[in-house]
């Protein structure tokens, strides 16, 4: 077969292939036209999303930082200072007046964007203004609500603090220590390993485990020299040995 009539074969092919084509459309044109404008539909649908989700992740934001704001805003008397900045911050009158807002704040957050990034930094700052105010109760429960459901979050290691520190405020070191333990054998997190020691040795002390605080003392001595606990853990030694 010569040349000229092997390319005419493939042009006849490819002419064949545009009619069949084109017989398809002609015949399934309701169909595709169908197809076509639930394409553009979908693509919508997917842009508005997109832009719901993106102006709710803004919002909710946004009031992460009124929470911090609130939470680090001084408190005062001063009339002038009440006033409130050029910068957007506030002062409160009383420290109550203040945890209040910033439980309301992050109640916002978490009963309108709770399925959110910003929802375990609202409970944290929940968790440290239910303290603040007192209600040991809920603070206790919002910063085991940030533990179980957001584990991996890096504010995870100070709300274990914190609800350690809780736990021993109010008389139970059995569950500070559990709380204590956690961060002291945490090995990926970046919470201070010795600070979680000596809140084992404390709680140890108060469960009357002499020997094992006396042991966790001389750990930190031993294992962190740098550390500013040097002092406090050596004075303890002493202390009980």
């Amino acid at each position: 077969m010569r040349k000229t009539e092997r390319h005419q074969m493939k042009r006849d092919e490819l002419v064949t292939a545009i009619e069949k084509g084109s017989f398809y459309v002609e015949h399934h044109a309701r169909r595709i036209g169908m197809l076509a404008v639930g394409l553009v539909v979908l693509a919508a649908g997917v842009f508005a999303v997109r832009v719901w989700w993106t102006a709710r992740e803004e919002k909710a934001s946004f009031l992460l930082g009124q929470i911090i704001l609130t939470y680090r805003a001084p408190v005062t008397t001063s009339l002038d200072a009440l006033q409130p900045s050029t910068s957007g911050s506030r002062t409160f009158s009383t420290g109550e007046e203040k945890d209040r807002e910033t439980v309301k704040l992050a109640d916002e957050i978490l009963t309108r964007y709770g399925s959110s990034g910003f929802a375990p930094k609202a409970l944290y700052y929940k968790g440290l203004a239910l303290s603040e105010l007192k209600n040991t109760g809920e603070a206790g429960q919002a910063l085991q609500d940030l533990l179980a459901k957001y584990p991996g979050d890096f504010l995870a290691p100070l709300a274990r603090y914190q609800l350690a520190r809780l736990k021993e405020s109010q008389g139970n070191p059995s569950e500070a220590l559990i709380q204590y333990q956690a961060l002291a054998e945490d090995a990926q997190g970046f919470f201070p390993k010795e600070e979680g020691l000596m809140g084992v040795a404390r709680c140890q002390e108060a469960l009357g485990l002499k020997s094992e605080a006396l042991k966790t003392y001389r750990k930190v001595v031993s294992d962190f020299p740098d550390s500013d606990y040097q002092f406090e853990a050596k004075e303890k030694v002493e202390e009980l040995s």
